[in-house]
């Protein structure tokens, strides 16, 4: 379901499901292999979240150089748990560096080589996908707003839409994030997943007055809806707050926490 890869210190994630494809770059970073300290240590990605400007820098250094990448090829947005997608070129890089130029983007859509989506992550779900055939790449963070609000299924219509994909075709993976182990929620929050898909009651365990729910399989069954096939849906089974010594967790280190990224390129 996944790959542990080292490069000294640098810690990083792939999945056999992309592996497969030569044409095709892929990455969920780890918080380890960098030189932030504290809640951030040690390979925080997240400008803004109160680590040292330098320390980042250094481990963006630590990033680009061991996964061969250019600095200046990236797209990031700030994201705001929507449902928005964008869809973006090679004039919408940035330096990884640089602040994101779009505001309130969840999802990132294109189907041009050699530029790198990017999404941020502490327990959000990210998604990755993919469809070879007609060369378009997807990249979502789908926390438990963004998958109430359909983003999986809004940027697998995209892909049919936009850019012709039979959705058999696709392939997905489903990231590291909370796991139904460790995504506790009350009624409030409960009654709106179950208000929008009756299904979702299959996705939920009840203990006590909490309310537990299986993000993945929910983003995995809103993909099999819109015509992903089952067996092309990858899921990594790694909740990062049950793994909070190798991912930072927002509900682990109670929003004391770094940034982990997911990353996305057409070679």
């Amino acid at each position: 379901m996944f790959k542990l890869n080292k490069i000294d210190d640098f810690n990083y994630v792939t999945f056999p499901s992309l592996e497969k494809y030569d044409d095709l770059f892929h990455c969920f970073t780890t918080r380890l292999g960098g030189v932030s300290q504290g809640c951030f240590s040690s390979l925080n990605l997240g400008l803004n979240v109160g680590d040292d400007r330098e320390n980042v820098t250094k481990n963006y250094e630590i990033l680009t150089k061991n996964l061969n990448l250019n600095k200046n090829s990236f797209i990031k947005t700030f994201q705001t748990h929507t449902n928005n997608i964008k869809y973006v070129t090679k004039s919408d890089t940035i330096n990884v560096l640089d602040e994101a130029k779009y505001k309130d983007i969840d999802g990132l859509i294109t189907d041009n080589k050699g530029i790198v989506l990017m999404s941020f992550h502490a327990d959000c779900t990210p998604i990755y996908l993919y469809d070879p055939i007609k060369k378009v790449i997807g990249m979502v963070h789908a926390g438990w707003r963004g998958t109430v609000d359909n983003i999986t299924g809004l940027i697998v219509e995209k892909f049919i839409k936009d850019f012709n994909s039979n959705p058999e075709d696709i392939q997905s993976v489903i990231g590291p994030s909370l796991g139904q182990c460790c995504f506790e929620v009350d009624e409030d929050v409960a009654e709106i997943f179950l208000s929008k898909d009756i299904k979702y009651k299959e996705f939920m365990i009840k203990k006590g007055i909490k309310y537990y729910f299986d993000l993945w399989e929910i983003n995995k069954h809103i993909m099999i809806k819109k015509g992903l096939r089952e067996e092309n849906i990858e899921i990594s089974e790694l909740c990062t707050k049950c793994h909070n010594d190798l991912f930072f967790s927002h509900r682990g280190q109670q929003g004391k926490r770094g940034l982990m990224a997911g990353l996305i390129m057409m070679k």
